[in-house]
């Protein structure tokens, strides 16, 4: 995060939500894309939990947020049921 992003922060935190907000007590950043975990995924983790099999755009392991990586997650979620009852 630059020096200036803080300021930034504030600003458009008055501008829409009021001055109560002008003075937040921190600011946290995180570079989603270096956490292991979910590579910057909204979805995290794709892994199945029980029967629950997630596909869609975001948990996508390339393109993913793309509409290549909805049709790759979906083919990936159906082999995994097709594997699971077969």
């Amino acid at each position: 995060m630059t020096r200036a992003a803080p300021n930034m922060i504030a600003s458009t935190l008055v501008k829409y939500s009021g001055p109560g907000l002008a003075e937040p007590s921190g600011i946290a950043d995180q570079d989603q894309m270096a956490d292991e975990p979910t590579r910057g995924r909204y979805g995290g983790a794709a892994k199945p939990i029980g029967r629950i099999h997630w596909a869609g755009a975001e948990t996508s392991d390339i393109w993913n947020g793309y509409m290549d990586g909805a049709i790759r997650s979906g083919r990936r979620a159906a082999a995994e049921i097709l594997t699971r009852t077969s």
